[in-house]
């Protein structure tokens, strides 16, 4: 009796002392609360432990369930290490820990508690060695599916000739041949059937300008950092698949240089450096318009889309796309004629135009424009969004924050540096509870009952402060930056912020 109640009293000493298996590495927030994407086709390492194989990028650290025969969602500062940028991966059976080296210094993770750990010497005798177990290079040949082939010595090549080296493998205990590449992901090849799988999963290019939610899926896009990255992410979040579509590989887009994205019922349209790209969902193809097919101006800067008419607002300009016409034609109007158009929003009646000048509107019925203002001035600036919220719309300026009741007229003044803490807003989003800010620093939310802001950075879980888009998704809000895609459980019943 004495040895149980000396092993009952040592088992909750140890719990007690143990961290709380309900909070994640950044402060009060739960495991999953924040979940970001990335680049991950740049593998560095492979490393597994009991369930899972773990493949260290330059975006983080993805994690592949062997059982479950799915993704589960990637590691990266949002959770608990200290730089995307991985080196190694060790895993320690013993205790069940993982550890990673980043340039940044090493960060443990400990699966059972679901909590990180800084800092600590690297554990190299833990890292797996290529052993005779494993297959050294020349590897077996293996088959590809179409466009790929795979050469024993150990890369890829597609059908541009494209090379892609393996730069790590691993070989389970059920013969299959896990390898990392350099710019193609990480794949499986069950070596009974000499057939290689590879996997797309995460951003394919970082910068995240624009998100959108189209239904099932979502859809993002931005600017190239670097010349592989030239592509649009599509992911399908009710199969947890991603889809790309590279410039150079897909037909009818001519640039992926994304500024902002729409979607319709039919269509999903793309906002680019070097005109307007046009994908149909039926038949899964790509069209591409510039000033030859009578746009302004080919970089475009803003979509909106009422159902029958995409409204295009350009660097020198507006247009508008007929759907059913399938024709481009151009607003002359001198008020929003050669001027830079920043975004656009419809109602019933009214086209609203935001511009560096100020807010312009259009009635609908009669194609009257008429420059839009209120007695606070607040609408003497830059605009730079204007969000329609069923009998509200919202504008961000360089003076702060404006909400505009249309019913009634009464105005909701947000001043910049007096109402508002922040600088610079670009984006709003809003719900019945919260005001969501954007600006280069981090994102604002207000309670609207009580007016107190919270700002959120990468303290919380940002990949980064600048935040260039964000989308709210029921509880989830999603934030674009340039380092990638941000997924929030704002509402999570269980935190109280």
């Amino acid at each position: 009796m004495k040895l149980s109640i000396k092993t009952l009293f040592l088992f909750w000493f140890l719990v007690l002392l143990s961290p709380d298996p309900l909070y994640s590495a950044k402060g009060h927030y739960y495991p999953g609360d924040w979940i970001s994407y990335s680049v991950f086709r740049f593998i560095t390492c492979i490393a597994k432990d009991f369930e899972h194989i773990y493949f260290g990028t330059t975006g983080g650290v993805t994690r592949y369930h062997i059982y479950q025969k799915s993704w589960e969602p990637p590691f990266t500062t949002s959770d608990g290490l200290l730089d995307n940028r991985i080196r190694k991966i060790a895993y320690d059976p013993s205790i069940d820990e993982l550890w990673f080296d980043t340039p940044s210094g090493v960060s443990v993770y400990t699966p059972v508690f679901e909590e990180w750990y800084f800092g600590g010497d690297f554990p190299d005798s833990l890292v797996k060695n290529k052993n005779d177990k494993n297959p050294k290079p020349p590897f077996p040949q293996l088959l590809m599916e179409f466009g790929y082939a795979f050469y024993p010595e150990g890369y890829i090549t597609d059908l541009k000739l494209n090379r892609y080296q393996v730069t790590d493998y691993l070989l389970d205990d059920w013969d299959n041949l896990w390898i990392g590449t350099w710019g193609l992901n990480a794949g499986v090849a069950d070596l009974r059937y000499s057939e290689l799988e590879m996997f797309e999963y995460g951003l394919y290019q970082k910068d995240v300008k624009a998100i959108i939610l189209d239904g099932d899926h979502i859809w993002f896009g931005g600017k190239r950092l670097y010349p592989f990255e030239n592509g649009i992410t599509r992911f399908d979040r009710k199969e947890k698949s991603w889809d790309y579509f590279e410039e150079q590989k897909t037909s009818g887009l001519e640039s992926a240089q994304i500024n902002v994205i729409e979607a319709d019922s039919d269509y999903v349209w793309f906002g680019t450096d070097f005109g307007l790209a046009r994908y149909d969902k039926e038949k899964n193809l790509f069209r591409f318009y510039d000033t030859f097919n009578g746009l302004r101006d080919d970089r475009i800067t803003s979509l909106r889309s009422d159902g029958q008419i995409l409204w295009i607002g350009t660097g020198s300009g507006l247009n508008f796309f007929w759907l059913k016409k399938d024709s481009i034609g151009t607003i002359e109007d001198p008020l929003v004629k050669n001027v830079h158009i920043n975004t656009i929003d419809v109602e019933k009646n009214y086209l609203w135009v935001g511009t560096d000048w100020g807010v312009f509107r259009m009635n609908k019925n009669n194609g009257e424009w008429f420059r839009f203002s209120t007695p606070d001035g607040m609408l003497n600036s830059q605009i730079n969004h204007i969000l329609k919220k069923e009998d509200m719309l919202w504008f961000t300026t360089s003076y702060g924050i404006l909400g505009y009741d249309t019913q009634t007229g009464e105005r909701e003044i947000i001043r910049g540096g007096f109402d508002f803490p922040g600088n610079d807003p670009k984006k709003l989003a809003t719900d019945d509870r919260n005001i969501w800010v954007a600006t280069y620093y981090g994102v604002w939310k207000m309670d609207r009952n009580t007016k107190v802001w919270r700002l959120y950075t990468t303290e919380d879980g940002l990949l980064d402060d600048d935040v260039q888009d964000l989308v709210l998704d029921k509880d989830y809000i999603w934030f674009g930056t340039p380092e990638g895609a941000t997924r929030f459980f704002w509402n999570n019943p269980k935190r109280i912020d």
